[in-house]
């Protein structure tokens, strides 16, 4: 844990040193991160780029179910209550 707080420490400095645009996609900052330097931080990066932004698709999902059961329940005969 102490090997990540200095190598953050670090990254922070050189962020601050060098020119990059005052708000940089993480798309950028892991282009101008030497992955040799900053193993911990690149991880970070690449996890937080894996992250799903939203829950927009579970949300389509449930909601893809809810009406489909409701069809169902609207759509049931006699013959299926039985």
């Amino acid at each position: 844990m102490e090997k990540f707080h200095r190598e953050c420490q670090r990254w922070k400095f050189r962020c601050e040193q060098t020119q990059i645009p005052s708000t940089p996609t993480l798309e950028i900052m892991l282009l101008s991160l030497p992955e040799d330097l900053y193993t911990n931080v690149a991880m970070c990066f690449y996890l937080l780029l894996a992250m799903p932004v939203s829950t927009a698709s579970a949300e389509r999902l449930f909601r893809t179910i809810r009406r489909f059961k409701t069809y169902l329940r609207s759509t049931m005969t006699t013959e299926r209550m039985s």
